[in-house]
Formats: structure tokens, C-alpha cells, sequence
């Protein structure tokens, strides 16, 4: 089987210039291969690389060496070269990411925020609706707050919106940067189903997993990361 996503001998150092322009190695020849259909975990202490490697996956960082390389088809599209727009469109429709955090457009209703990657890709706003509403419904979100900006939610209730965002679109790869952590174990066992169910059309899904009884229900297989890197002058 072919993978849809490829780390080749991936490094990253980031400099520290607050601190005399001193080095901190966070990645190491990471090298990682994943298929349609499974789960990988990152897995490691504090301070591994865990994050840094998933938002390199992402193109949020810019790694120093290697290869990210993205199914395009037949062809491969490298994030570790790729231009802004190319790194834009992979966004839009090829790879999902939730973090721990809700970051939008202040004003926009939850019931938006859901909405607005599937119009960005030319989905009805009546089946976007529909979608979003199952998604909320789903992760028990309260109807009532459906038509209210998510600044005065509780951050477990913004969680939650976050991830139905995330998963409101069928991405091919869906990067998840421990999405349950601010979860009681009810509403953290709604997104298990929502992993379970991206696994089972086909998704490659690498995530970060706070709770050890989330990683073991979802993880297909760990990559272990390296031990914490130290700083270098």
C-alpha cells in the first residue's frame, strides 16, 4: 500500500535569540511513513518534538532538512519546499488539523465556525448546516449556544466546537494535536467515535494524545520520538 504522507530525515532547530542566539535541536532524522486507514501516535516525554513534528507535518514550521512529502495522486507534493498558495490549498481540502486551542474570526457563531471549511469547498449551506448541526449535537455542544460566538463558552465547550470544525470536512489526513485534553471523559469518548469513524472511511490521522486510555482505543501503532533535546551556544 501506498502511503499518503512521508517524513524523510527531518531536523529542525530553532534559535533562541533572547538567549544569545543559542540552538535548540528539536527534531532529529525523523523519518515517518502513513497510511489511508490508521492512527499514528506521537509518543514521547516533554520536550521530544511531538508538537514541533506535527506542525511540521502541517507546514506551520519550516524544517531545516528533509522531506514532507504529501500524496498528490500520482505525483508528490514536498511541504518542506511548497509555496505559500500550495500549502494553502492542501489546507483547504487535503489536510485537517485540531489543536488545543479555538482560534477564529471573533464574531462567528459556533454554528459557523463548523460551517465554514465545508462552504470553502463548495458544499450547499444547507448540507453544511446540516452536517454541523449533527457535529455539535454529536460532541453535546447545547443547542442554545449554536447561534452564539464561542469568547464566553467554557474552554471545554470551545474544545468542542474546535473539533467538530476539524472533523467537518472528510480530509484525507487529519493531524490532531491532543484534542481531548480539556475533555470530561464523556465528551472525550465522542471524539474517540469521531476518530474511529475517520479511520474506518480511509483518513491517515497522526495525533497527540494526553490521555493514555484515548491513545490506546485510537493508536494503530506509536512513533516514538527522541529523548529532549539539549540547548547548544
Amino acid at each position: 500500500m501506498k502511503p499518503v504522507m512521508i517524513a524523510k530525515n527531518i531536523n529542525k532547530t530553532f534559535i533562541l535569540h533572547n538567549q544569545g542566539a543559542a540552538h535548540l535541536p528539536v527534531l532529529r532524522q525523523q523519518n515517518l511513513e502513513i497510511f489511508a486507514g490508521e492512527c499514528v501516535v506521537l509518543n514521547g516525554s516533554s520536550g521530544s518534538g511531538k508538537s514541533s513534528l506535527l506542525r511540521s507535518l502541517y507546514g506551520n514550521y519550516q524544517v531545516d532538512e528533509g522531506e514532507l512529502l504529501i500524496s498528490q495522486g500520482e505525483q508528490w507534493l514536498d511541504l518542506a519546499t511548497a509555496q505559500a498558495r500550495e500549502i494553502i490549498a492542501l489546507r483547504r481540502n487535503t489536510i485537517g488539523w485540531v489543536s488545543q486551542f479555538l482560534r477564529v474570526i471573533p464574531r462567528l457563531s459556533a454554528l459557523d465556525i463548523v460551517m465554514q471549511p465545508m462552504l470553502e469547498n463548495g458544499i450547499s449551506d444547507s448540507q453544511a448546516k446540516t452536517k454541523a448541526e449533527t457535529l455539535l449535537s454529536h460532541l453535546n455542544v447545547p443547542e442554545r449556544l449554536w447561534s452564539l460566538a464561542p469568547a464566553t463558552f467554557s474552554g471545554g465547550e470551545q474544545q468542542r466546537v474546535n473539533i467538530a470544525r476539524g472533523f467537518a470536512l472528510d480530509y484525507p489526513i487529519l493531524l490532531l494535536d491532543e484534542p481531548t485534553a480539556s475533555l470530561d471523559k464523556h465528551n472525550a469518548q465522542q471524539v474517540v467515535e469521531l476518530i474511529l469513524a475517520a479511520k474506518q472511511r480511509g483518513a491517515a490521522i497522526v495525533g497527540i494524545f494526553h490521555d493514555v486510555w484515548v491513545r490506546d482505543l485510537v493508536a494503530d501503532r506509536l512513533h516514538n520520538m527522541q529523548q529532549p533535546a539539549q540547548l547548544a551556544g
